[in-house]
């Protein structure tokens, strides 16, 4: 994994605690999620109009691979709205960010990158998983399968198999793009133009499968009228930090062997977001929550290094 990858990957992971924060102490619900990524959306939308020679250039499979990264995007943004609503932050949030990596690297197996799996890398992997499972418990002694079957694990656990769908979509569509080439055989984007313009269509087509949800569903539809009246400036700022937190990922995607590296360095966010929950919503800090973090950095260092 290079430096410039490990760089951007770093920041993104600050950013992406930062949104998180916000959209648990806003609303967490899919109507704010879904403000968020119509107001992200235009924020970037003049990438659209200077990228559009790389848009006409799309073939059938990359508009499927956008079809099928906003399905998944919208089923992690609801499944984390959820997990916020029942739980704390500071133990959804681990738990949807350290489970991917289970799925990402055996999808790996089966995609043939198991070469670019060193053995320490999924030590670190492990460990960062382990880390986050003792994030939730009371004490050592409650570890325990039932202290797990509640709302907030399960739509936690529901947005971790979003994430590492969208992942595994994501890294294949951004090599597809990246792979356009001119008449000259000269690309027609550069890696960072590519992840702008990702991540924009990526909200565009989240946009598309969220909002039938929201406006059907009359509850939901009051709270998105009501938020675009009173939230839309917080909104706007939380679509921006995503698609910036998340651009940075794609970029990130261009200088690594093994996209389950990129997976596993962006668990930096959940100490920084265990920090921000503690902090700013007065939520507990036990032994195990300390110990469980601790590990999870161990980790990502073994990740970082492998």
């Amino acid at each position: 994994m290079t430096l410039t990858a490990i760089m951007l990957v770093l920041l993104s992971a600050f950013m992406h605690a930062g949104w998180n924060f916000f959209g648990k102490k806003t609303s967490p619900t899919l109507g704010f999620f879904l403000l968020t990524m119509i107001a992200g959306a235009l924020v970037f939308s003049p990438v659209i109009i200077w990228q559009w020679p790389l848009i006409c250039a799309f073939h059938h499979d990359i508009l499927l691979l956008l079809f099928a990264t906003g399905f998944f995007h919208s089923l992690y943004l609801w499944g984390l709205a959820e997990a916020y609503r029942s739980g704390d932050m500071s133990i959804a949030y681990p738990l949807a960010r350290s489970s991917p990596l289970i799925i990402v690297a055996i999808s790996s197996l089966f995609l043939g990158q198991q070469d670019t799996l060193s053995i320490q890398a999924v030590v670190g992997i492990v460990m960062i998983v382990v880390g986050c499972l003792f994030i939730p418990l009371p004490s050592f002694s409650d570890f325990r399968l039932r202290n797990y079957q509640n709302r907030t694990t399960v739509f936690a656990l529901l947005a971790a198999f979003a994430t590492a769908g969208y992942s595994l979509v994501d890294d294949r569509a951004t090599a597809l793009m990246r792979a356009l080439t001119d008449a000259a055989g000269i690309p027609l984007a550069s890696p960072w133009q590519v992840s702008l313009l990702y991540v924009t269509l990526q909200a565009a087509f989240s946009v598309i499968w969220m909002i039938w949800f929201v406006l059907f569903t009359p509850k939901q539809r009051q709270t998105f009228g009501r938020m675009c009246m009173t939230q839309w400036r917080i909104g706007l700022l939380t679509g921006a930090l995503m698609l910036g937190t998340y651009s940075l990922v794609i970029l990130s995607m261009a200088f690594v062997s093994n996209v389950s590296y990129v997976v596993a360095l962006r668990q930096l966010s959940i100490p920084l977001g265990v920090l921000f929950a503690v902090i700013s919503f007065g939520e507990s800090l036990r032994a195990p929550k300390v110990i469980g973090v601790t590990i999870t950095v161990i980790g990502l260092i073994a990740v970082a290094l492998g």
